[in-house]
C-alpha cells in the first residue's frame, strides 16, 4: 500500500525577508558609492529616483522612470522560467536598491542638509513603492522559477500549469499598471513642486 501524504506549500516570508535585506544592502553599497566615487548623475546609476531636472519634459520624466521599472519587471518576468532566476532576481533587488542609495547621496551631496526635505518628498514615496512591487514581481519569479521551466515538457503542461502561467502573467501586467501609476503620481509631483 502506497502511503501519500500532504506537504505543505512554502511560505513566502523568507523570500521576502531576503529580498527586503537585499534591497537595504544595495541602498547602503549605492550611498557608498555614490559618496565615495561621486560619479555625475547618470540615470543607469540613479534609476530615476532622484528628481527631475530643471528643463526636463514632465511625460519624458514619467516615460524613462517607467521603462526602468518595467525592465526590472520584464527581467524578473523572463527569469520566472529559469531556475537561474532566482540568483539573478537577489542581483536585480539589489541593483533597485543600489539606485535608491546613489539617488539620496547624490541629492544630499548637491543640496546638503536641505535635501532632507527632497528626500522625504520626492525619493522615499518612489523608493517604497518601487521597492514594494519588486518584491512582489521578483518573489513570483522566484517562486516560479522553481516550477514553471517543468510545464514546458509535453508531460508537464497540464490544465493545471496553464493556469498558473495565466496568474503568472496576470500578476506581472498588474505590476506594469502599478508602475506606470506610480511613475506618473512621481511626475506630477515633481512637475508641481520643481517646475
Amino acid at each position: 500500500m502506497k502511503h501519500v501524504s500532504y506537504i505543505k506549500a512554502r511560505d513566502a516570508r523568507p523570500i521576502v525577508t531576503t529580498l527586503l535585506a537585499l534591497a537595504v544592502i544595495g541602498i547602503a553599497v549605492g550611498s557608498v558609492y555614490q559618496a565615495v566615487r561621486s560619479p555625475g548623475s547618470s540615470a543607469k546609476i540613479h534609476q530615476y529616483f532622484a528628481p527631475v531636472y530643471r528643463g526636463t519634459d514632465l511625460f519624458e520624466y514619467m516615460c524613462r522612470g517607467f521603462g526602468i521599472s518595467v525592465l526590472f519587471l520584464t527581467a524578473a518576468f523572463i527569469m520566472g522560467f529559469f531556475a537561474l532566476g532566482q540568483p539573478v532576481c537577489c542581483f536585480l533587488m539589489a541593483a533597485r536598491g543600489f539606485g535608491i542609495g546613489a539617488s539620496g547621496t547624490m541629492m544630499y551631496a548637491l543640496h546638503g542638509t536641505k535635501a532632507v526635505m527632497g528626500m522625504l518628498l520626492f525619493v522615499l514615496p518612489k523608493a517604497v513603492l518601487s521597492v514594494l512591487i519588486c518584491v512582489l514581481g521578483f518573489r513570483e519569479a522566484m517562486k516560479a522559477s522553481s516550477y514553471t521551466l517543468s510545464g514546458w515538457t509535453p508531460e508537464g503542461f497540464t490544465e493545471h500549469r496553464k493556469t498558473d502561467f495565466k496568474l503568472y502573467c496576470i500578476k506581472f501586467f498588474v505590476l506594469i499598471i502599478l508602475s506606470l501609476i506610480i511613475s506618473a503620481v512621481d511626475a506630477a509631483i515633481n512637475f508641481v513642486f520643481v517646475g
